[in-house]
């Protein structure tokens, strides 16, 4: 369902030549710098232009929301979407496909009028008290950070979350802190930033890489394993938008704790904070292990 993006829609919206959401055909097209896997969209990337998508039709701000991937979204590709709204406009469904017309992406997203009642939240209030206890370091976590090497593989090098060697890319680098939690803080560069907030897109795409890279250093993968994993769902809470900047010129947190693993699929909790542990995103992102290592 076409629409003229409406105040809640994000700079991706805008006509011109940084436009991923075009509104008028029905569209999303990534370009190249949106990379995950080699020839796909970064999951988490894809999800927050799905939330850019979810606010220019939700009656108000997308407050949560569900991503599934059901195949690897390709690149510089025109994706048609269809969005169904709820009557008032406070839920919707959509569904982006692939050229082929087969489903890449489907989902659900909702303002906080429009959470169904009843819902698991996405995070578990204990998991969320323990993620913030831990956004300011200890002298033995910061220890156990500095001494963590990153053993990122060719593969992850251009990668749109952690890679290194991508000039458009959020430059993401947890480490663990202990045996159960990970860790990294992180300034946006000023072309993240829409006006006085963190742009959409960055702010939700910060939690899907960042809360598998450590799985290796937190035993949940072997290293054979890693370089096979997949994002399968996101499913995330937006309790606050996050601000441009931070009091002091602070760094946001990202901290992420694997809930648990069973075979081929791994549950991660993860979370955007300040300093202080105020809550800004809280997502669940659950990984499948796509092959076994040969």
């Amino acid at each position: 369902m076409p629409l003229t993006p409406t105040a809640h829609a994000c700079a991706s919206c805008i006509p011109g030549p940084n436009q991923v959401i075009d509104h008028e055909r029905a569209v999303l097209n990534v370009p190249r710098g949106f990379r995950g896997p080699p020839e796909s969209v970064h999951g988490g990337a894809v999800a927050g232009l799905i939330v850019c998508l979810a606010d220019a039709h939700l009656a108000g701000p997308t407050a949560r929301f569900n991503v599934r991937l059901h195949a690897p979204p390709p690149l510089a590709t025109d994706l048609p979407y269809a969005v169904i709204p709820s009557e008032g406009g406070q839920r919707i469904r959509f569904e982006v496909t692939g050229p082929d017309g087969a489903t890449v992406l489907s989902g659900w997203a909702a303002t906080t009028e429009g959470i169904e009642a009843g819902l698991d939240p996405v995070v578990p209030e204990d998991i969320v008290a323990d993620l913030a206890a831990h956004t300011t370091l200890t002298e033995a976590e910061r220890d156990s950070f500095e001494r963590q090497v990153d053993h990122l593989t060719e593969e992850f090098g251009e990668c749109f979350g952690c890679g290194p060697a991508n000039a458009d890319g959020l430059h993401l680098r947890p480490r663990a802190i202990d045996d159960r939690r990970a860790w990294s803080d992180w300034r946006p560069e000023a072309r993240w930033l829409d006006g006085d907030r963190l742009g959409t897109l960055a702010a939700v795409a910060a939690l899907d890489c960042s809360s598998s890279i450590p799985f290796r250093q937190l035993g949940v993968l072997s290293a054979d394993e890693l370089a096979l994993t997949l994002l399968g769902t996101y499913d995330a809470e937006i309790r606050r938008r996050p601000p441009a900047e931070l009091p002091g010129g602070e760094s946001f947190r990202i901290v992420t704790s694997p809930r648990r693993r069973d075979g081929r699929k791994i549950w991660a909790d993860i979370g955007l904070f300040s300093p202080e542990g105020e809550v800004y995103i809280l997502g669940c992102a659950t990984w499948i292990l796509v092959a076994q290592p040969a």
